[in-house]
């Protein structure tokens, strides 16, 4: 039986150019192996973000766990959104989200089709 999601009620991100960051490349193996994981807990598939909201992309950058990335992919939200994609408001950090899909291969496949911009991120610590 899968776990239940601790979702934010009545949270969604309602300006579709905030940015949404993920840790590392959008590398279609990585995707998959997270995606696969995510449904192995939940019963779907999704892939973690953060929305630089109220804060920016060299202030999340600085902070766990996006700091553990040499690179960050950033994705404008309405890329995802018209995509197909949910935004999926999860767990207690208001700026974490998950990507949500149903089928993996079309997912991972429209995910790194996302138009998408690298950033080598300054505050990387091993």
């Amino acid at each position: 039986m899968p776990k239940k999601r601790h979702l934010r009620t009545g949270d969604h991100i309602e300006d579709g150019d905030t940015v949404v960051i993920r840790g590392g490349e959008l590398d279609p193996d990585v995707l998959r192996l997270d995606a696969e994981r995510y449904h192995a807990i939940y019963g779907e598939y999704g892939i973690s973000v953060f929305a630089a909201r109220d804060a920016t992309v060299d202030e999340l950058a600085q902070e766990a766990p996006l700091v553990r990335f040499k690179v960050l992919s950033l994705v404008r939200a309405s890329d995802l959104t018209g995509a197909g994609f949910r935004l999926d408001p999860t767990g207690r950090n208001p700026r974490h989200f998950t990507v949500t899909f149903d089928d993996l291969v079309r997912g991972v496949e429209a995910l790194g089709g996302c138009e998408h911009r690298i950033w080598f991120n300054p505050y990387h610590e091993d």
